[in-house]
């Protein structure tokens, strides 16, 4: 390409200097983004195309910068200007440049004739909105660069982040050209980049960038534009004419750009595919204005050039605006000096009076009695509250306003405290006209004349009724379930409190209950919550009637109940005796169907669900000695998961060896999550192969090998994961570890073809980024996704089908492919089979190990094999031990076997060795 240019430059010379003695050139003025050769290499053949379509015409390419070409233009020694969009409306407002074309270009197989920005960052950076650039170090190409800065600019403050404040961002312009942006990011010395549409897309074609390197932020949808776009759109490049330029020459030369074809010369070097009518720059312009910005100047605020150019004149007028303002201060002091002395006695005269009406007329009810207590006057507030009128108080004594519920003694200690303190204050039920009571703030104050002495008192009252019902609807939220209104955590813990330190003091024992429905879950996904919920309310109404008035029933959150009997025995025996008796009285009323409501998948109208429901429950008693609370519920804890461990649907009391199991798998629980920190886990491969003996496969299995307890059981350590939740991380570490097996497999001919199977759990799959996880490994580790294969079970089929095969089918767009671990043992359904995208099945050890010995595995399995190859779907043979069984599988047409017969899990170098070393023999694999 550089001796192409050298070359083009050199006959551009040499047609210039041939024909400058006899044509005067016409010069046109080229931004130079980049080196001035090169921007002088590639429009070379446009003025020699140019001078083509106007004869007898020299045109002259002079590249200039940003300043040599504001010079100039200024200069009038140009005829022609191409430049940037935001360049040409500065230097058309200020010198009258005339549009004539747009410059297109082609992008695949769509010509555009807009541009924008890119913003971009590492792919493997914490950056993904524009939000989170805030306080990142961003790199752009410059100030005035459109493409390189500006756009992005614009879009970020719309993000509320000024690119220019560094308290916002840390920016640094590198400028042109734009790879060094591009360069910088990737090199670390930038988080954030900035540069212009197709930068990225060139880079990657001439193997200097991988897209997968960056993650582009604020992408806009690929069907507005082919290119990687993070902006709005702008009009491209305009070619512009000087207004000295002689009309016929500026009508030539457009007619000249506008015959310039996709596939010439000209427009090959100029990287563009053709000339257009001139677009709108209105956008550019507006995008100028936005950020109060133009190329090259810094622009100045309206009012601080109101105050350079006036500051002289404003000082002035600031000074006699404010010794005006003196002035008038201090004859409005003055005035109201002068005022204050008039009005003082006339105030002082009325005070009294305004008060009192004021106070009179209130919102608060007020009555005023003589010394005897009988009422003179009633304001309309306490009308109001009571619904007297004040002519049916007037004379009467302040006992009609007694409420029924207050007990004559309150009334005379009332009147005491007011006799001797002069004041009583405090909440009273008065009587409303209408008989009920009304809780009132009630103040009784004593009026005195200092020549007479007592002359009366003055009553105040307030309707408390709403603060009275909003303290009891916080009482019943904080301490009662809002869908069965039994007592919540709260209260139960505050009242098991209250209990055991009674049962210390008496010295009586008393019981606790934990009750828990078995398989509620079910109910809740087949019908809905709705439907869960009437339950638990009708069980809440059978506690109400099963416990006793010193008992207790709560509901502690989901579907676990609790009751707490108090006043037992003091012998331990009876009072185990008498919680138990309690205890089945609840479990049998469980089993009583309950009737509930649901609807027909049909029509509107509901149907009664005849529902029988079980529960596990733990007993424990307390009061022996004083503990903290929690140890109480731990004890009824464990004996109802003592009941669930044995069966469901139990009763089971408090027992030390069981809380010795808990906290063993507590214990083993906790040890977990840090055996894929430690490296305690690790892969075995068990190799699968075909009729002939072939390796196709392998089937990857995770093994524990504890510090202390040596190698532990995948019975026992997966279900722990998968109740903690730890088998997520567990999973992805060993796709990980697969797909980075399968990239290290492809470089060896005889390994490459090897497929991987990975067991992936439900909790693993059920994840809402599962799909966006595996995505990543792939990319990651540049696995290929056709070499690996997800092993799932029935039961995650069944969790949310449509769910599940979405994310099925996303994944095998991706090109994975699934299997069927263990079927046959669990729903083993066709309808299922026929709508997932599935490519294996795994046929069941149990099956494989009668299949020499019982007709009924025998029928099972040739079924199972006849459904596969109806199917087209590969069988695998899992526990393959004897060659009988081998033999058999075979003979039945399976298609692959999996066992100790043919190997037993082995590291990954064991594997690969066995298979090299066998790559060219049929002979059988055996590792055993």
């Amino acid at each position: 390409m550089l001796r192409k240019s050298r070359w083009f430059v050199f006959l551009y010379c040499f047609y210039s200097a041939s024909v400058a003695q006899a044509v005067s050139p016409v010069h046109i003025g080229v931004l130079s983004f980049q080196s001035k050769a090169d921007t002088l290499a590639q429009w070379l053949p446009t003025a020699m195309a140019l001078a083509h379509w106007v004869p007898e015409t020299q045109f002259e390419i002079v590249p200039l910068t940003y300043e040599e070409l504001d010079a100039a233009v200024q200069e009038d020694r140009l005829d022609f200007v191409l430049t940037n969009p935001e360049h040409y409306v500065v230097l058309r407002n200020k010198h009258m440049l005339r549009p004539m074309v747009t410059i297109n270009q082609r992008v695949g197989d769509q010509v555009v004739d807009h541009f924008g920005s890119v913003i971009f960052t590492p792919a493997k950076s914490n950056i993904h909105t524009l939000e989170q650039v805030r306080g990142k170090r961003v790199a752009a190409v410059g100030v005035n660069s459109l493409g390189g800065f500006l756009m992005a600019a614009d879009v970020f403050r719309d993000n509320q982040l000024i690119l220019n404040n560094s308290r916002d961002v840390q920016l640094s312009f590198l400028g042109v050209p734009h790879e060094r942006v591009v360069l910088a990011v990737l090199a670390g010395q930038a988080d954030v980049g900035i540069v212009r549409t197709g930068v990225l897309e060139q880079m990657m074609a001439a193997a200097k960038l991988d897209l997968t390197q960056l993650r582009v932020l604020n992408l806009q949808p690929a069907d507005r534009f082919p290119q990687l776009l993070s902006t709005a759109l702008y009009a491209e490049w305009p070619w512009a004419a000087m207004p000295h330029t002689p009309p016929a020459l500026t009508k030539a030369v457009l007619v000249g750009l506008l015959q310039i074809q996709a596939d010439s010369e000209a427009a090959r070097a100029g990287r563009y595919q053709s000339f257009s009518i001139p677009a709108s720059y209105s956008q550019v312009e507006d995008l100028m204005r936005r950020l109060q910005v133009y190329p090259g100047q810094d622009q100045m605020h309206t009012w601080q050039d109101v105050w350079w150019r006036y500051k002289h004149w404003i000082e002035v007028l600031g000074a006699l605006l404010l010794s005006f303002g003196l002035l008038m201060l201090a004859h409005l002091w003055r005035s109201n000096q002068r005022l204050k002395e008039l009005t003082h006695l006339n105030r002082e005269a009325q005070t009294s009076l305004e008060l009192t009406a004021a106070a009179f007329n209130s919102q608060v009810g007020l009555i005023v009695t003589d010394g005897l207590t009988r009422i003179q006057r009633a304001n309309p507030a306490m009308t109001s509250i009571l619904g007297f009128a004040e002519a049916d108080l007037v004379g009467q004594v302040t006992v009609v306003l007694r409420g029924a519920t207050v007990l004559h003694g309150t009334m005379r200690k009332m009147w005491e405290v007011v006799q001797s303190h002069g004041r009583w204050q405090g909440e009273l039920m008065c009587r409303h006209r209408s008989g009920s009571d009304v809780p009132c703030m009630v103040s009784i104050s004593t009026i005195r004349n200092p020549a007479t002495g007592l002359t009366g008192f003055v009553g105040s009252f307030a309707d408390i009724s709403a603060q009275k019902k909003s303290a009891d609807d916080i009482r019943q939220l904080a301490y009662f379930d809002p869908l069965t209104a039994l007592p919540n955590r709260r209260m139960f813990l505050e009242r098991l409190q209250t209990t055991l330190e009674s049962a210390l003091l008496e010295g009586t024992l008393a019981g606790v209950m934990f009750i828990d429905l078995d398989h509620f879950k079910n109910l809740n996904d087949a019908h809905g919550h709705s439907v869960g919920d009437q339950l638990l309310k009708l069980m809440s109404g059978r506690l109400r009637l099963l416990i006793g008035p010193n008992d207790l029933a709560a509901r502690l959150g989901g579907d676990e109940f609790v009751v707490m009997m108090s006043g037992l025995s003091t012998s331990e025996e009876q009072a185990l005796s008498q919680v138990m008796e309690m205890a089945e009285r609840i479990h049998h009323a469980l089993l009583d169907p309950f009737e509930l409501d649901t609807h027909n998948e049909t029509g509107l109208y509901a149907q009664a669900l005849h529902y029988t429901c079980s529960g596990s429950i733990g007993v424990a008693l307390f009061g022996l000695i004083d503990e903290p609370l929690t140890e109480v519920l731990k004890r009824a804890d464990v004996a109802m998961y003592k009941s669930k461990q044995d069966g469901r649907n139990l009763i089971r009391q408090y027992d030390p060896q069981a809380q010795k199991v808990l906290n063993a798998r507590m214990a083993l629980s906790n040890d977990l999550n840090l055996a894929l920190r430690d490296g305690q886990l690790k892969l075995l491969y068990q190799l699968q192969v075909d009729a002939e003996n072939q390796a196709r496969g392998a089937e990857c299995l995770m093994r524990w090998h504890h510090p202390q307890h040596g190698q532990v059981s995948p019975v026992e350590f997966i279900p722990l994961a998968e109740d903690s939740g730890a088998i997520v991380a567990m999973g992805d570490w060993v796709v990980r570890l697969a797909c980075e097996t399968l990239a290290r497999w492809a470089q060896v001919p005889q390994l490459s073809h090897l497929t991987l199977s990975v067991n992936v759990s439900p909790r693993q799959f059920t994840e809402t980024d599962f799909v966006a996880r595996i995505s990543h490994i792939l990319q990651d580790t540049g696995a290929s996704p056709h070499l690996l294969r997800l092993e799932v079970t029935e039961g995650i089929v069944m969790q949310d089908k449509h769910e599940v095969i979405a994310k099925m089918r996303e994944l095998c767009a991706l090109g994975l492919s699934f299997s069927i671990d263990d079927f046959g043992t669990g729903y083993s359904s066709l309808s299922y089979i026929q709508t997932l995208p599935l490519a294996e099945l795994k046929i069941d050890k149990a099956f494989v190990n009668e299949l020499t010995t019982s007709e009924r595995a025998q029928a099972i399995v040739k079924a199972i094999i006849a459904i596969g190859h109806s199917m087209g779907i590969t069988l695998v043979s899992e526990g393959v031990e004897t060659q009988a069984q081998k033999d058999q599988l075979l003979a039945l047409g399976c298609t692959l076997l999996q066992g100790y017969l043919i190997t037993r899990p082995i590291e990954c170098a064991a594997l690969e060795d066995l298979v090299i070393s066998r790559h060219s023999s049929p002979m059988m694999y055996s590792l055993i």
